[in-house]
């Protein structure tokens, strides 16, 4: 059985990255002021940010759907006889359903990884079925292989910009103001636990204690096991650097990558944004 692997770019992946791996790639919506561009086609990350710098509030939509349903024809034309998908978590964008049910009415096997989780996650989820695949797995053990990898890894998010998700109405006026007054800094987590979905995991007072709570977790997390790690940021990267050396000097063994948190995410988190996202080996 020819087996092909999709994703989307919530996974933070480009067409260049897609076809480096040998995956298949769904453009995400971003809607800015009622127009929407598709992901890495009509907007870049760095374009996103220019926007969020001038107080814009886009939304996020799942792919247009006559673009899933060409996609999965060009992979059918290709010759694949299943697809293995690995899209945004479902907590996240209905993009999970809509690949199944365009690939119920095209005739192609559709298998999904729910892998609860997004950006260089996703991807590393994404790419590392690509590699059981190209090894002769059959589609049943790479969903297998994936789950199990999917149940050590998470995400913690460290919003920094109050007053966007206050705009985009994911925190009321009232919370915003007294979060600032307080200096309070919640920390966010997506994992298995949460379904996929963002959950508020604690709140701290300082930007500097939120950060260390989130690399005590992790590295408590992995206890001492190979950990893959991304710690990503929206525009921030002297803050993103000063994490990954934290982490580092709990434990030096530690694989650990930067990276920009995609246009889809970043829509919903504004700038000045850390996430640090950790799997097993």
């Amino acid at each position: 059985m020819k087996i092909a692997v999709l994703t989307d770019t919530g996974s933070a992946l480009n067409v260049i990255d897609a076809q480096k791996y040998g995956l298949y790639l769904l453009p995400l919506q971003v809607i800015d002021e009622e127009v929407s561009y598709q992901d890495g086609v009509d907007i870049t990350t760095m374009e996103l940010y220019e926007r969020l710098k001038k107080n814009h509030t886009p939304k996020t939509s799942m792919p247009i759907l006559s673009v899933i349903e060409n996609q999965i024809a060009q992979i059918k034309a290709d010759g694949y006889d299943a697809i293995l998908s690995l899209p945004l978590s479902s907590g996240l964008s209905s993009t999970y359903n809509a690949i199944e049910v365009c690939g119920k009415d095209l005739g192609i096997p559709v298998v999904t990884i729910e892998n609860y989780t997004t950006c260089d996650l996703q991807g590393y989820g994404a790419i590392l079925a690509k590699h059981y695949v190209d090894e002769g797995k059959s589609i049943e053990e790479v969903k297998a292989l994936v789950e199990e990898k999917v149940k050590t890894s998470g995400t913690l998010i460290l919003p920094n910009d109050l007053q966007h998700l206050k705009r985009g109405g994911r925190l009321t006026p009232l919370a915003a103001a007294a979060a600032g007054l307080l200096k309070i800094k919640p920390i966010l987590r997506i994992d298995p636990q949460t379904n996929g979905k963002i959950d508020v995991f604690e709140k701290v007072r300082t930007e500097k204690k939120a950060i260390s709570f989130a690399v005590d977790y992790i590295i408590d997390h992995l206890h001492g096991k190979p950990g893959k790690i991304f710690v990503i940021h929206s525009d921030c990267l002297d803050r993103a650097q000063e994490v990954k050396h934290m982490l580092l000097e709990k434990d030096p063994t530690l694989d650990i990558e930067t990276n920009y948190i995609s246009a889809v995410i970043s829509a919903h988190t504004g700038l000045d944004c850390i996430a640090i996202q950790y799997i097993e080996k």
